[in-house]
């Protein structure tokens, strides 16, 4: 209990210390500019009645879908914390003609302001900028008692649409691309993505006669222990014809090759080979009615390690409007992580540990993936996890609220374990001779859990989010391996509860983003990962601290320089220890600690 209470106020100094060094830095940080701004409007009737349940969704200069809300109390939606760039919108409501406009301006460090009409006729959209003062909720509720007759100005915005209509679609538009070096203190089966000691990446996004979108990644790591690269590459193809029953799928593809050692029970080995991935998603949207959004898609993946094999798996989720009680979601997915919905999947702009994700991160961050491999008997299996998930969300002014709950059959289920591992059988552990923890095969096993969670927008910048569940996972057996070759002997599947809060915060003068959250579980259980596709609350073990941080472009170059920060499991809780029959110990490890850091440039 000492040691419990010590982590916590460990815990809480290391999150004031983070913000107190961020606050201090701000205040001499002058030389920074803002680099986003935001959304903001309402959804009005021709006679000016706020329209509460309108779906508002934001699309990029590609027409691509990346953002989703509902319009709150008095008609109002917000999107926060967009890059600089041009965007389009659409709104539907049940009993009006849909309502679109493209071509709006968000400029850094203002905030557009749009004021939607909707009718059976027509729509009438208005859009205005104004860069955010201290008096910014004054203006803000100025905006939404105007009307046009108050604010003709606004209709005489330079437009050159008819120019545009007219000209021949370019055929490379759009063009952008990032560099970056990052570095990282964990493995490949420490993290379960493709990083090493030392890494270099790029990431490249097109657009290809108007509405066809390239994006292009690669990455080449090298281990400072091993001879052993990592290297990858990914193509993603999406396109968007706008309206519609569907829109055309997005084609995902990436390729990978790791060089690992060989060796069981964690013991370091000679190179054993070399691990090529393959796999090809496909992700589709449909709207087969006004308040019901379809996506669904599959995954195909190709594992050699040794071995071949290879797996299939379907995903899908549906979401329905159901008004002013909010919105129902459900999800299915058989065989690997539903990875294209949780990448498509709303999210505050500054949740940890999954930060926002542009054209450019989605391609690094899917090339990145590493097959969820282990051995069973000596033979390479995939783990399998067949899920059914159910959900509901509803936003009520500045909170929103999420309940899910699930079930899932896992076979070839994976845990970490460390340390000395001599007494399990060799045939179901796999060491990638690189990180320090190795990958145990524990066979077939069922669980059920649930999370609620809520999330607050305490100001323009800053958001509380805080969430409890309860799900199955393991403890072990009066801490002892008894028989080494059946997991069952030494664990012990029971419910646990598990706890987490969030603090994310924009530090507006500097241009920093930091998130902060603590996961807190049952005493001495390993609950295996789950990662909820109907909310977006993500409860991760123990101190977790994400951060981003625009620098001072160099040398007059364009572009701008980012540093990024990923620390996770800082206090490195969820460590079981288990005895072996000589007395020697082992860990199994529910997230191990991980240190990840980098810069980018991108132009």
């Amino acid at each position: 209990m000492h040691s419990y209470l010590a982590g916590k106020k460990f815990a809480k100094a290391v999150v004031l210390a983070s913000f107190l060094a961020l606050s201090g830095q701000s205040k001499a940080a002058d030389w920074s500019l803002p680099v986003t701004g935001n959304l903001l409007g309402t959804v009005v009737d021709a006679a000016g009645n706020p329209q509460m349940g309108s779906r508002v969704e934001l699309l990029n200069k590609y027409d691509r879908l990346i953002s989703r809300t509902l319009s709150t109390t008095g008609g109002r939606f917000a999107f926060a914390g967009l890059a600089s760039d041009v965007y389009a919108i659409r709104v539907s409501l049940n009993g009006f003609l849909p309502a679109f406009k493209d071509k709006i301006f968000v400029r850094a460090g203002a905030n557009s302001m749009l004021q939607i009409h909707m009718s059976t006729l027509f729509s009438n959209i208005q859009l205005n900028s104004t860069v955010p003062t201290g008096g910014m909720s004054s203006d803000w509720k100025w905006v939404l008692r105007s009307s046009p007759a108050t604010r003709p100005i606004t209709r005489f915005l330079p437009d050159d649409s008819s120019v545009a209509a007219n000209a021949p679609p370019q055929v490379f538009s759009g063009t952008h691309m990032m560099l970056g070096v990052s570095g990282s203190g964990s493995g490949i089966i420490d993290s379960e993505s493709a990083v090493s000691d030392l890494g270099t990446r790029f990431a490249l996004s097109t657009n290809v006669y108007g509405k066809n979108q390239i994006q292009l990644a690669g990455s080449f790591g090298q281990s400072m222990d091993v001879s052993g690269t990592a290297f990858g590459l990914c193509a993603i193809y999406s396109r968007n014809d706008g309206f519609g029953f569907a829109t055309a799928p997005e084609i995902t593809l990436t390729m990978s090759q790791i060089g690992l050692l060989g060796g069981q029970g964690g013991q370091m080995g000679t190179m054993a080979g070399t691990m090529r991935t393959m796999s090809l998603s496909m992700y589709e949207t449909a709207d087969p009615l006004d308040n019901v959004h379809l996506e669904y898609g599959m995954t195909g993946e190709s594992v050699d390690y040794l071995q071949h094999t290879s797996r299939v798996s379907p995903f899908a989720r549906v979401s329905v409007n159901i008004g002013a009680l909010g919105t129902v979601v459900s999800s299915f997915s058989d065989g690997g992580r539903p990875d294209e919905l949780t990448a498509h999947q709303t999210s505050s702009e500054l949740s940890v540990p999954n930060p926002p994700a542009d054209d450019l991160s989605t391609a690094v961050n899917a090339m990145a993936r590493v097959a969820q491999i282990s051995t069973r008997n000596g033979r390479l299996e995939l783990q399998r996890t067949e899920s059914f998930e159910m959900g509901w969300n509803k936003t009520r002014g500045s909170r929103t609220y999420a309940v899910s709950a699930f079930s899932e059959i896992v076979s070839n289920g994976r845990l970490n374990v460390a340390g000395d591992l001599s007494s399990l059988p060799a045939g179901d552990v796999l060491s990638d001779g690189i990180s320090q923890t190795s990958t145990f095969n524990i066979g077939n096993y069922h669980r059920n859990g649930y999370m609620a969670s809520a999330s607050q927008r305490l100001t323009d910048w800053m958001d509380l989010d805080v969430g409890y569940g309860r799900m199955g996972g393991f403890t072990t057996r009066q801490g002892t391996l008894e028989n080494p070759a059946m997991a069952s002997s030494f664990l012990r599947s029971e419910n646990h509860n598990l706890a987490t809060v969030g603090l994310n915060t924009r530090i507006a003068r500097t241009g920093t983003r930091l998130g902060a959250e603590y996961g807190w579980t049952d005493r001495g259980a390993s609950l295996p990962q789950h990662v909820f596709t109907t909310q977006s609350t993500y409860a991760a073990p123990g101190l977790n601290i994400y951060f981003k941080q625009p620098l001072p472009s160099m040398f007059g170059l364009p572009g701008h320089l980012e540093l990024t920060g990923d620390l996770r499991n800082l206090l490195s809780e969820g460590y079981l220890p288990l005895l072996n029959s000589d007395g020697r110990k082992m860990l199994i490890v529910q997230a191990p600690k991980a240190i990840r850091g980098g810069v980018s440039f991108t132009f």
